[in-house]
């Protein structure tokens, strides 16, 4: 069962809880043992050298205080608890009554002094042994509390390194597929245990990853088939076109343009390039148009597109008409020079008197005669220049010739 984010860190918090728990126990314990061993020999045995003391001092009074004797004879009665004590203390206690029955007797408080010193010292015994077990108590406690220091603090330094790799991994994976997805890779997937936050993330990761990786491709694919059809769009127009970026590179050539300059970086392309636009030019024996279409995006230049338009047609069309011109002017010189002379006839006075209305009539029509005539002239002067022939490029020239006016 994978857990939830919320409860790995919940778990790993509780174990660092417990283990100073368990250190900060075992601090205690073994304070709580050594001051039960001081509290011992406070109560048992220094207690009793203090009963000792004062029964000693009470027997230096003159006369002995047998009041304070008894006292502290009585408490020291409730404090054996060394071994050899219990005799001890019951010769003290004869010879106390031997002091309360013959006062003047000097030889019993002598024997009652080494009783009563025989007591001290069997407490004072009993401390320093106590003394070294609680030595070797405290030695052992400081060594245990090393111990266990060191285990806590062995396991603590293995769970700080490992813990926060367990919880960063995934957001490691999470972070180099963004990476990845950011760099358009959208075929990644992030493998996680689902049931926790980040399997839920990275289900939710590679949903949205195939997502995008479905659009890509759908655009990718309508991308192909558009641009392939502009292509074949351009290809077969009869116009030759040149695309252009925003620093004048070529990017793209139909098959008229490449047909007619060559492929790219060619002496004849790059005079194309360079020719004026809405100026007529010559490649081979064809006649061309070269516009311009500035591409734009945003209302910034990225480029733009040249179009070689063929105006060969209408040339030749032009040159019909002149030619059509020329030989209509022509063919009228004929019967005008005809009526010319008929006129000429007719105003010679050999050939009879001409009243003046004729004269007049024969004015008139010589010189509409004469305006036709220098009419044709100038449509027949005008057809000639019109029909004056263009010098072509040379086969192989690198240069793009504009036609005469």
């Amino acid at each position: 069962m994978q857990l939830r984010l919320k409860t790995k860190l919940t778990l790993g918090l509780i174990f660092l809880f417990i283990l100073t728990l368990l250190i900060s126990m075992q601090g205690i314990y073994q304070i709580y043992r050594l001051n039960q061993d001081a509290r011992l020999i406070l109560q048992e045995n220094l207690h009793s050298i203090a009963y000792c003391n004062n029964m000693l001092m009470a027997l230096e009074q003159r006369p002995v205080k047998l009041a304070t004797l008894q006292q502290n004879l009585a408490l020291q009665q409730h404090n054996i608890t060394e071994p050899g004590e219990d005799s001890a203390t019951a010769r003290v206690t004869d010879l106390v009554a031997q002091i309360q029955q013959s006062p003047g007797n000097a030889e019993i408080p002598e024997e009652l002094r080494h009783a009563i010193l025989q007591v001290a010292e069997i407490n004072q015994q009993a401390i320093i042994e106590k003394n070294q077990i609680a030595s070797l108590s405290a030695n052992r406690a400081i060594l245990t509390l090393s111990v266990s220091t060191l285990i806590v603090l062995t396991i603590s330094i293995i769970f700080i390194f490992a813990y926060p790799q367990i919880v960063s991994h995934p957001i490691n994976l999470l972070t180099a597929g963004i990476r990845q997805i950011a760099e358009k890779n959208y075929s990644t997937r992030i493998h996680l245990q689902p049931g926790d936050e980040f399997g839920d993330l990275a289900e939710v990761f590679n949903l949205m990853a195939g997502k995008l990786h479905e659009y890509e491709n759908s655009n990718l694919e309508q991308l192909r088939f558009e641009k392939t059809r502009l292509e074949a769009i351009i290809n077969q127009m009869n116009d030759g076109i040149i695309g252009l970026d925003a620093k004048n590179r070529v990017l793209f050539m139909n098959a008229v343009a490449i047909r007619l300059c060559g492929p790219k970086k060619t002496p004849l392309l790059e005079s194309v390039l360079k020719h004026p636009v809405h100026q007529q030019l010559i490649i081979g024996d064809t006649y061309f148009i070269k516009d311009v279409v500035n591409v734009t995006v945003n209302g910034d230049a990225i480029g733009e597109v040249i179009v070689l338009r063929d105006v060969s047609a209408f040339q030749e069309l032009a040159a019909a008409k002149t030619r059509f011109i020329a030989t209509a002017s022509h063919e009228l010189k004929t019967p005008i020079s005809a009526m010319k002379m008929s006129l000429s006839l007719l105003a010679d006075t050999r050939t009879g008197p001409l009243l003046n209305e004729q004269k007049e009539l024969l004015d008139s029509i010589n010189e509409d005669v004469e305006r036709i005539l220098q009419i044709s002239t100038e449509l027949l002067d005008a057809a000639g220049e019109a029909i004056l022939p263009v010098p072509p490029a040379h086969p192989g020239s690198s240069d793009a010739s504009p036609t005469q006016p």
